[in-house]
């Protein structure tokens, strides 16, 4: 199934500008290399086709500003395989790497890693307009180098289409948790913005628990999720994961003094669909230990078919300590000490307020009488599902202005 129609503010990058490669299907053998010799600021522009990945060697960017991106803008018809043989099919050690309308699919781990590798920071990554597909573990993953010395900050996740199909679910890593998959899976990593993307059916059919669409954890710090769509994953959004850890970041100005781990500092989630309709979802936005993070305007609902759901929105752990504001949710839980402002959000929210749910649409019906004009005033309440506005006052709860 193709994915749907971009959302406002999606369009296509502009016209690449100074040294432009031009790459053909028959040429894929020497993708690898094209890719490795890329001169800084080189666009690599693929024609539409197949591209098989899958002699071992991944993409790998190791030169700064380097685009990769399809001639058409259109990432159904370029599409890069690695067959399940390549690890990787896209290795991003190098800063300003833009990777644009193409297609990644069937990798045996991360379609895209994004890593400084070499021990250099790297900023400014920017995923666009992609569709990735049937990753064996973590559609994209972003993490420090093995010393955690040198982080993955500053990147952009946007207008990008994540799927898991029938097909690729076999294919998932078993171990560790029986389920080792996810969408977006960031490791102390700061000044991220994951925005406009779709995220469908990743998930293990009673195989274990997959991994987040979007999670940030392990010491990640002031990541902006706003304006995404989940459908039928196990997992919706994440920040922080686990009670402690010894995977440390260390943060020089030291933003919550004497508190203990934290998981994740700081960001907003806010104005994003989360839904499921299947037994094998479990909880729509996940926070632990995560502190100084604001959760506003969020749609978490599930369906009747969604037997194991535990949550909605949970927050847990005593270091967290967060603000959950203007949502629509059908369940908020708090555990293991969590503290939180907690205001203006209607739970077991009735699944005719909106158009169509078990079809996708979230938009507000006429009879969503206790969503509509009900919010609260916030500050920078971010713009709703279609790109529109929030008033400044008598808002709606959720993700929809209506």
């Amino acid at each position: 199934m193709p994915p749907p129609p971009p959302p406002t503010g999606c369009a296509p990058l502009p016209a690449p500008t100074g040294t432009v490669v031009r790459v053909t299907p028959d040429r894929a053998d020497e993708l690898p290399s094209i890719v490795y010799d890329a001169a800084p600021g080189t666009t690599i522009v693929l024609e539409d086709g197949t591209y098989p990945v899958s002699g071992g060697l991944p993409l790998h960017f190791r030169n700064p500003g380097v685009t990769l991106r399809s001639a058409s803008d259109r990432a159904a018809s370029v599409v890069l395989d690695a067959e399940y043989v390549n690890d990787e099919i896209a290795y991003v050690d190098s800063s300003d790497v833009t990777l644009a309308h193409v297609t990644f699919t069937r990798a045996v781990n991360h379609l895209v890693h994004v890593t400084p590798g070499m021990g250099t920071p790297v900023t400014g990554v920017r995923l666009y307009g992609l569709e990735l597909l049937d990753g064996g573990e973590q559609f994209v993953k972003i993490n420090p180098n093995g010393d955690r010395s040198a982080f993955a900050d500053d990147g952009r996740v946007e207008c990008s289409f994540f799927r898991m199909t029938d097909a690729g679910r076999p294919h998932v890593e078993r171990n560790p948790g029986g389920c080792y998959t996810g969408g977006i899976d960031a490791h102390a990593a700061r000044g991220w913005v994951v925005r406009w993307n779709r995220f469908e059916d990743i998930y293990c059919a009673g195989e274990g628990l997959a991994e987040h669409a979007i999670h940030f954890w392990v010491q990640s710090r002031d990541t902006v999720v706003e304006n995404n769509v989940v459908l039928g994953c196990a997992r919706g959004i994440g920040f922080g994961l686990i009670e402690t850890d010894d995977r440390i970041r260390p943060w020089p100005d030291d933003p919550f003094p004497g508190v203990g781990y934290i998981g994740h500092f700081g960001g907003v989630i806010r104005n994003n669909v989360v839904w499921a309709d299947h037994p094998y979802f479990d909880t729509g936005i996940e926070l632990a230990q995560a502190r100084g993070i604001r959760v506003l305007h969020n749609t978490v609902v599930h369906g009747p078919g969604a037997t194991g759901a535990f949550s909605s929105i949970d927050y847990r752990f005593a270091n967290t300590d967060v603000e959950l504001r203007n949502n629509l949710v059908t369940r908020i839980t708090s555990r293991n000490g969590a503290m939180g402002t907690v205001s203006t959000n209607l739970e077991a929210t009735p699944l005719a307020y909106f158009t169509d749910a078990s079809g996708g649409d979230f938009h507000l019906e006429a009879g969503a009488t206790e969503a509509i004009d009900r919010a609260e005033t916030v500050a920078d309440p971010g713009v709703d599902l279609d790109g529109a506005p929030r008033p400044a006052t008598g808002a709606d709860l959720g993700a929809d202005e209506r």
